[in-house]
C-alpha cells in the first residue's frame, strides 16, 4: 500500500474529486446471515416513566457500600431511556454507577448539583480522532464518547495503537473507512473498481473489524465512481460482521439527475439485499435537505417494514465542505439554491465572490453554505429515529465549522429551551441512550453507556438548564460552550465548575465485539 498520512487523506480526497472531472422487533430476514438478525432500535422511550431508578441487566445496587468514592447530590437525575426524572443522588464506584437513591448517600467526594441536570454522558457517533486540540471543546459540549463513525482516515491497529499510547478525556473509536481504503488502492474518486479491487476492498473492511473497528462508513457522494455493487460488498462485510453500515449517501438535493429519493433508495436497496443495519448520516445535509418529511416517511416506512434503520443531525442551517469536493460540481448553485455570497470562511468573516470562490477552491479551504432550511432542522429533531452527531472535530486554526465545538449544547439551549421544538428528555434521548443503542449493534460497549441506571458505566454530564447554550459561529467556530458544569467519564471529572481538567484523560478505546 501507498504511505498512509491520516491527518490528510480525507482532504485529498476531497480535492482530487474536482480534479477528476416505533416499537422494537426482531428483524428476521430469510436468507441472511445470523449476523443480520439484529433487534430495530425502538426510537421510543417507555410509555410510562419509572418512578424508580432502574438497574441494568446482571447489575445489583450497592446496599454493602457505606461511603461511595463520589456522590453527585441535589440535581435532577433523567435517564432518558426510562423517564426516570426526579432529584436524587448517584453514586459512583470503580467507574461505575453503584446507587441511585432519593437520599442517604454518602461519598468520600461529593458534587453539589442542585439546580443542575445530572444526565448520561453525550454520546457524539459522528465524530473524528480525539485529537488533542478539538477534543476539548467536545468536553465543554457535555461529550463523554467520541466515535467516527463517518469513518477514521487510518487502519484499526495503529489508531488503537496511537490513543492507547496518548490517551483523550473521553472513550473513542470509529468505523472503516471506505474511501481511505479505496484511495491506498490508488482508486480515483471518479474510478470504479473492478472486481479483484471490491473483494480487496471487502477483505480490508473484515480486516478492520477483527482489528476493532465497530462499524463501516461509505460515502459515494465524495467516490461517485463506487457502483452500487461495491457499496453492497460493504454492506454485504458489515452484515457478516454483525455491525450496521454508516452512509454518506450519493446525492444531496432534490434536483434531477441525482435527487434525495435516489440517494435513499439506493442505500435502502444495499441494507435489504444484505441485511446489514443502516444509518444515514447527517441526513439534514445529505438525503433530506429539501425533502425532509418525505425522505423521512421513506425511512419509517423502511421502519416499519422491520428494517434497521436510523439516522443523525446536526442542529444548524448550513453545512460544510472544502471547496475541491464533488459537492461543488458545475451546477452547485442551481442544486442548493444558493450563490457565491452564501459561502463563508469559517473563521475570517469572509463570504465569497466568484473571484475568491476559484481562488479559495484551489486551496481547498472548508466553507459554510447556507443551505439548509430551518424547517429540515426542526423536522429531524422532531423525528424518533434522528440522532445528534456533530460530523466534525475541531483542528487548530479557525477553518471549522462551529458544530466541533457546540452541536450538542446547541440543541439544548436553542431548541429545547429557547424555541421548544422538542422536550428535554427526547433531545436527551438523541444524545444518550439512542446514539447507544445504534453502536451497540457491533460493540457491546455502549450496553453500558448512554444511561445513568445502576450497572451503567459513569459517563455522566451534568448542566445547567437555563443557560446551557452554544457559543461558536462561523465567524468564531472556536469557542467553548456554555452552561456545562461537570462531566465524568468513568466517574472521572475531566470538567468542573473550574474549568477543564487537561491532566486527566482518563479515555477507553471502544472495539467491535
Amino acid at each position: 500500500m501507498p504511505p498512509r498520512d491520516p491527518t490528510v487523506s480525507r482532504r485529498l480526497l476531497l480535492l482530487g474529486a474536482a480534479g477528476a472531472g416505533g416499537a422494537a422487533v426482531l428483524a428476521r430476514l430469510p436468507g441472511r446471515s445470523a449476523a443480520a438478525q439484529v433487534q430495530v432500535l425502538p426510537a421510543v422511550l417507555e410509555a410510562e416513566p419509572r418512578s424508580e431508578p432502574a438497574v441494568l441487566a446482571g447489575a445489583e445496587p450497592d446496599k454493602a457500600t457505606s461511603v461511595h468514592e463520589l456522590v453527585i447530590s441535589g440535581g435532577r437525575v433523567l435517564d432518558p431511556e426510562t423517564g426516570f426524572d426526579d432529584e436524587a443522588q448517584v453514586g459512583i464506584d470503580g467507574g461505575t454507577i453503584t446507587a441511585i437513591g432519593k437520599d442517604g448517600l454518602e461519598g468520600r467526594s461529593t458534587i453539589d448539583a442542585a439546580g443542575l441536570v445530572v444526565a448520561p454522558g453525550f454520546i457524539d457517533l459522528l465524530s473524528y480522532e480525539p485529537n488533542p486540540y478539538g477534543v476539548w471543546f467536545k468536553v465543554a459540549d457535555g461529550v463523554t464518547t467520541t466515535m467516527g463513525m463517518h469513518g477514521l482516515n487510518d487502519e484499526a491497529g495503529p489508531f488503537f495503537e496511537r490513543w492507547g499510547n496518548d490517551p483523550p478525556p473521553v472513550n473513542y473509536g470509529g468505523a472503516f473507512d471506505h474511501p481511505f481504503a479505496r484511495s491506498q488502492l490508488g482508486l480515483g474518486v471518479s474510478e470504479a473498481a473492478s472486481r479483484g479491487q471490491i473483494r480487496e476492498l471487502r477483505a480490508q473492511a473484515e480486516r478492520g473489524l477483527a482489528e476493532g473497528w465497530a462499524g463501516i462508513d461509505i460515502e459515494p457522494e465524495y467516490t461517485p465512481g463506487a457502483t452500487t455493487e461495491e457499496l453492497t460488498a460493504m454492506g454485504a462485510a458489515a452484515a457478516a460482521g454483525g455491525v450496521t453500515l454508516y452512509a454518506h449517501g450519493r446525492y444531496s438535493d432534490d434536483t434531477p439527475p441525482g435527487t434525495n429519493a435516489e440517494t435513499l433508495a439506493e442505500l435502502l436497496g444495499i441494507a435489504r439485499a444484505t441485511g446489514t443495519p443502516l444509518h444515514v448520516e447527517h441526513i439534514t445535509s445529505t438525503g433530506g435537505t429539501f425533502t425532509m418529511a418525505a425522505s423521512l416517511r421513506t425511512l419509517e416506512r423502511a421502519r416499519a417494514s422491520g428494517m434497521d434503520v436510523t439516522a443523525c443531525m446536526y442542529p444548524y442551517d448550513f453545512w460544510a465542505t472544502y471547496l475541491g469536493s464533488t459537492r461543488f460540481a458545475d451546477g452547485w448553485q442551481e442544486r442548493f439554491r444558493i450563490s457565491y455570497d452564501d459561502l463563508l470562511v469559517p473563521g475570517t468573516g469572509e463570504r465569497l465572490t466568484e473571484s475568491s470562490f476559484e481562488r479559495e477552491r484551489r486551496r481547498n479551504t472548508l466553507v459554510a453554505a447556507m443551505a439548509i432550511p430551518e424547517a429540515d432542522v426542526v423536522a429531524g429533531l422532531q423525528s424518533p429515529f434522528v440522532l445528534i452527531g456533530s460530523d466534525a472535530v475541531l483542528e487548530e486554526g479557525d477553518n471549522n465549522h462551529p458544530r466541533g465545538a457546540g452541536c450538542f449544547c446547541r440543541v439544548l439551549g436553542r431548541y429545547v429551551r429557547e424555541r421548544k421544538v422538542l422536550s428535554l428528555r427526547d433531545a436527551l434521548a438523541k444524545m444518550t441512550i439512542f446514539p447507544a443503542q445504534r453502536l451497540a449493534v457491533g460493540a457491546s460497549a455502549f450496553t453500558r453507556k448512554g444511561r445513568l441506571q445502576v450497572g451503567a458505566d459513569a459517563d455522566v454530564t451534568v448542566f445547567d438548564p437555563d443557560t446551557v447554550a452554544d457559543r461558536a459561529t462561523i465567524d468564531d467556530p472556536s469557542r467553548q460552550s456554555v452552561g456545562v458544569q461537570w462531566v465524568l467519564v468513568g466517574g472521572q471529572a475531566v470538567k468542573t465548575p473550574d474549568g477543564l481538567q487537561r491532566d486527566v484523560r482518563p479515555g477507553q478505546p471502544i472495539r467491535r465485539g
